[in-house]
């Protein structure tokens, strides 16, 4: 039975799931009791407006509920909504997520509150600057068979600030990366980076697309046809670029984007090869409305594991085919 069945994954986490059962149960329970003090809350709400309206003859008299629905409401929801579901879902991960981790790889470690540190995300150089916001959660790492990774969840992002014709200024958030950021040891000393970047010029402008690579430097040419179509690839030195990126490795990457997306980005860097892989939803979460050990929720979190493990298997990471100086 592969480490991947569900059955088998239920099987390792049962007890973990039968007491996270009772807290998710007594959540619900809180959460019908505040959906009925909100209710009283809207309706003392309304009286206390409608008495006012009656008193002083004005039709804004019902406007004087409205504080009181909000203040009310904010606090009602922060004592049975925002504060068990919060603290389910961390026990969840703490209990049941890492338990979950271990059956599957048993040589790495999940530490939910934990994420890839800012200073790692910018070492690698993938994005080009340093965010202005930067959040990572969902840290796992350890051993995967002879390979060291480390991944987690991160959102950066970028602040834009623009100033009108009176001088007003408006700052937005712009998202530079959001997804999972993938760590592991290549087993080789590198002397210079070499990026494997979407070939984003090329998809969009066709011939002009090629003449516009060119302008960012360091450009290296594969043999690849189809490698070459999907992404470009920078590096100082040609020699170690090939020697890296190999036509096994090539058809490797080619797979990889096939499943990770087409806005996968690679390095290899530092005896390592990162890469990031953009996901616009929130990964290792659970659902309340779902019983702890649902099959369907347990199926899809197995999937999520699965995605960034295999990494290893398909870059062919615990073949030592090099030996570090």
């Amino acid at each position: 039975m592969s480490k991947w069945d569900v059955d088998r994954a239920l099987a390792s986490v049962g007890s973990e799931a039968e007491a996270l059962e009772g807290v998710r149960l007594e959540v619900l329970a809180s959460r019908a009791r505040g959906a009925k003090k909100m209710g009283l809350v809207v309706a003392g709400a309304f009286l206390a407006g409608i008495l006012v309206m009656a008193i002083s003859g004005s039709g804004f008299g019902l406007l004087a509920g409205l504080p009181v629905i909000l203040i009310g409401g904010a606090i009602v929801h922060h004592i049975y909504f925002g504060k068990g579901a919060a603290l389910y879902r961390a026990m969840y991960k703490e209990k049941f997520l890492a338990r979950l981790v271990k059956a599957v790889e048993p040589g790495v470690d999940y530490v939910p509150g934990q994420g890839i540190s800012e200073e790692v995300f910018t070492q690698s150089e993938l994005f080009g600057s340093r965010p202005d916001r930067y959040s990572s959660e969902d840290l796992i790492h350890g051993m995967v068979g002879d390979t060291r990774v480390m991944f987690s969840e991160v959102h950066a992002e970028e602040k834009h600030t623009t100033t009108d014709s009176k001088g007003r200024s408006q700052t937005r958030w712009e998202t530079l990366f959001k997804g999972v950021f993938f760590l592991a040891d290549f087993h080789k000393e590198f002397r210079s980076p070499v990026s494997v970047l979407p070939d984003v010029a090329e998809r969009h402008f066709g011939w002009i697309g090629k003449k516009l690579q060119k302008l960012g430097g360091n450009l290296q040419k594969m043999e690849s046809v189809e490698f070459e179509k999907m992404f470009v690839v920078r590096g100082a030195d040609a020699v170690e670029a090939r020697y890296i990126l190999t036509p096994a490795m090539q058809d490797r990457l080619v797979a990889l984007r096939g499943r990770l997306g087409k806005d996968l980005r690679i390095v290899f860097r530092d005896s390592h090869v990162w890469l990031a892989i953009p996901n616009a939803t929130n990964w290792f979460e659970s659902d309340l409305k779902v019983p702890a050990g649902d099959r369907m929720q347990t199926k899809m979190l197995l999937g999520q594991l699965k995605s960034c493990f295999q990494i290893v298997e398909e870059l062919n990471l615990n073949t030592r085919i090099w030996t570090k100086e």
